[in-house]
C-alpha cells in the first residue's frame, strides 16, 4: 500500500497528539480532551473547538499515584499521569462521560488538579430503556450543550447540524474500511485499520475526512490475495498496543472486526439528520451498539457480537480489557457462555498499560489459533 494519505495518519502513531498541537497553533482554538466513544463530540466541533481522544499511555506512573489508588485500570491513572506531567498542556480542557466509579472520581480529581480551564460532564442514563431514560438522555445532553457554551461559546443548531454531518461522513468511511476488510482482511492489516479509527479522534474531522477518502479510493481497487489468516473478532474497552496488534498478525491471524471501544464502537450508528440536533446525537447514543457501561434491555448484547463475529467469518475471539476494569469484567462470562455456545473458542486478555509482555500474550494467541484450525481440520 503505498497511499500517502495512509502513511500520514500511520506516522501519527509516533507522536499521537502532533496533529492536536498543529492544529491548535495554526488556528488558535482550543483542544478538548475527551476519553469516551460517548462524548457528544459534535457539540465541541460546533463551538470551534477539536475533540481529542486520551487513551493513556505505555508507562510507569509518575505522579498519578498520589491521587489515584493502584486499583484504578491504567487508562485512568496514565492519562492522570500524562496531565499532571503537563504532557497535555496544549488541551484546554476536558469532558468525562459518566462510564464507570473510576472514571466519576477521575473528574473530580481532574477538575481540582489538572488546571485545566473547561471542564465538563455528561452523566447518561446506565439503563437505555423506556421513555423517561431517553428524556433524561435528551435533558442531560441538552445541559451539556449549554455548560459548553458557556465555557467555549454559542453552539448553534447550523453549526451543530453541520458537525452532525461531517461526523456522520466519517463514520460511513470508517464503516466502509471495516466493510472492505471483512470482505478481504489482507488489505490491510487489522492494526493499520485500527489506527485509522484512533486517527479520526485525534485531528480535525474534515481533514480526516479527505485522508480517509483517499485510503479507502486505493483499498477498492486493491488486488491483494487473501493470505489465509485465521480471522478473529476483537471484544473489549480501548485496544492501544499496537505490537500486540502486529504480533497478532505475525502469528497468522487477523482482528477482521471489533467492538472496541476505540474502534467499531466509536463509529458504529450515524446520528438521524433532522430538525432537533440535540435530539439527533440522543437518539444515536441510543441507536448505537451497547457497551460494557450501559445496558439496554431490549437488545442482547451476546447475541449481537456473536452474530457479527459469524458475519465476519472468525473463527473466535479475543477479549481484552485494562486490569481492574470492572465493567468489562462483568461482561465477560455472559459474553464468553454465548460464544461457547456459538461454538466460537476465545481467550480473555487482562494487561496493564506500561507491563505488557507480547512473548507472553503471543503464546496465549499461538494456542488460539491452532484450537480455531484444529477445529477446522
Amino acid at each position: 500500500m503505498g497511499s500517502d494519505a495512509l502513511k500520514q495518519l500511520l506516522d501519527m502513531r509516533d507522536d499521537p497528539y502532533a496533529r492536536a498541537r498543529d492544529w491548535k497553533e495554526r488556528t488558535g482554538g482550543r483542544v478538548i480532551g475527551f476519553f469516551c466513544c460517548l462524548a457528544p463530540e459534535e457539540m465541541l466541533h460546533a463551538a470551534g473547538a477539536l475533540p481529542v481522544r486520551i487513551t493513556g499511555e505505555n508507562r510507569p506512573i509518575t505522579k498519578s499515584g498520589a491521587h489515584l489508588q493502584s486499583y484504578c485500570c491504567s487508562l485512568a491513572r496514565t492519562g492522570l499521569d500524562m496531565a499532571l506531567e503537563g504532557e497535555l498542556s496544549f488541551m484546554d480542557g476536558t469532558v468525562f462521560v459518566h462510564t464507570c466509579d473510576t472514571m466519576m472520581r477521575l473528574s473530580d480529581i481532574w477538575r481540582l488538579n489538572a488546571g485545566f480551564a473547561v471542564h465538563g460532564d455528561v452523566v447518561l442514563p446506565v439503563r437505555f430503556e423506556g421513555d423517561l431514560a431517553r428524556e433524561y438522555a435528551y435533558n442531560e445532553l441538552s445541559h451539556f450543550r449549554r455548560k459548553m457554551e458557556e465555557q467555549l461559546g454559542p453552539i448553534d443548531d447550523a453549526a451543530l447540524n453541520e458537525s452532525i454531518r461531517v461526523y456522520n461522513r466519517n463514520r460511513a468511511l470508517l464503516s466502509e474500511l471495516y466493510d472492505l476488510r471483512r470482505e478481504n482482511p489482507s488489505i490491510l492489516p487489522g492494526d493499520h485499520a485500527l489506527w485509522l479509527v484512533n486517527s479520526s479522534a485525534l485531528m480535525e474531522k474534515v481533514e480526516h475526512n479527505a485522508l480517509l477518502e483517499e485510503v479507502l479510493e486505493d483499498l477498492r481497487s486493491s488486488n491483494a490475495q487473501a493470505d489465509g489468516k485465521v480471522r478473529l473478532f476483537g471484544v473489549g474497552s480501548a485496544m492501544d498496543q499496537w505490537d500486540f496488534m502486529q504480533m497478532v498478525e505475525e502469528v497468522g491471524a487477523t482482528l477482521v472486526d471489533d467492538d472496541f471501544c476505540n474502534g467499531r464502537r466509536y463509529f458504529d450508528t450515524p446520528a438521524p439528520e433532522g430538525d432537533d440536533p440535540v435530539e439527533s446525537i440522543a437518539a444515536r447514543l441510543w441507536d448505537r451498539q451497547s457497551c460494557a457501561c450501559k445496558h439496554h434491555p431490549e437488545r442482547d448484547r451476546a447475541a449481537c457480537l456473536t452474530d457479527r463475529a459469524k458475519e465476519a467469518g472468525a473463527g473466535g475471539a479475543i477479549f481484552w480489557q485494562f486490569k481492574f476494569c470492572e465493567p468489562h469484567a462483568f461482561d465477560y462470562p455472559h459474553l464468553k457462555k454465548a460464544f461457547d455456545q456459538a461454538g466460537l473458542p476465545s481467550i480473555q486478555l487482562e494487561i496493564e498499560q506500561g507491563s505488557v509482555s507480547i512473548e507472553q500474550l503471543r503464546t496465549r494467541v499461538e494456542a488460539l489459533v491452532e484450537t480455531i484450525k484444529g477445529a477446522g481440520n
